[in-house]
């Protein structure tokens, strides 16, 4: 009886651990000190600009030429993230974005704080941030 009970609890835990890592690993990766950066970049013509190019040289062949994740060029075979849908995984405040690009996310998605300085990194987030899909009471 002992043996059955101690079986019990032990396979009631387990099940539970597996649980909370199924709900974890479903949950989008937040960043909460990222949460707190403001983009410095002006959200104007030349931003975009400058973030149009960055993106198109630097995120286009995994993202794709029109950021919706069908690049195929993804390092590790993974699947690149649609930017123009409303499913952020790393968070979707402009720091989380900065921080996801400055230091990667995963073997597919290295990071670019060698490649791009920090103005750049917002530009690119500035444009990212331009291709969301607009609210139906929102003007463009």
């Amino acid at each position: 009886m002992y043996r059955k009970s101690k079986w019990l609890v032990l396979s009631g835990w387990w099940l539970v651990v597996a649980l909370a890592l199924i709900v974890m690993a479903q949950e989008p990766h937040r960043n909460v000190e990222a949460q707190k950066l403001k983009n410095p970049e002006p959200k104007n013509a030349e931003t975009l600009e400058a973030g149009k190019k960055l993106f198109a040289r630097h995120c286009a062949s995994c993202h794709g030429p029109q950021a919706k994740g069908d690049g195929g060029m993804a390092l590790a075979g993974g699947t690149p993230s649609d930017l123009t849908d409303e499913t952020w995984d790393y968070g979707s405040t402009d720091g989380e974005i900065f921080v996801a690009i400055r230091e990667g996310v995963s073997a597919d998605m290295l990071a670019y704080k060698d490649k791009l300085n920090d103005k750049q990194i917002w530009q690119v987030v500035t444009f990212i941030r331009s291709l969301a899909p607009k609210a139906k009471d929102e003007k463009p």
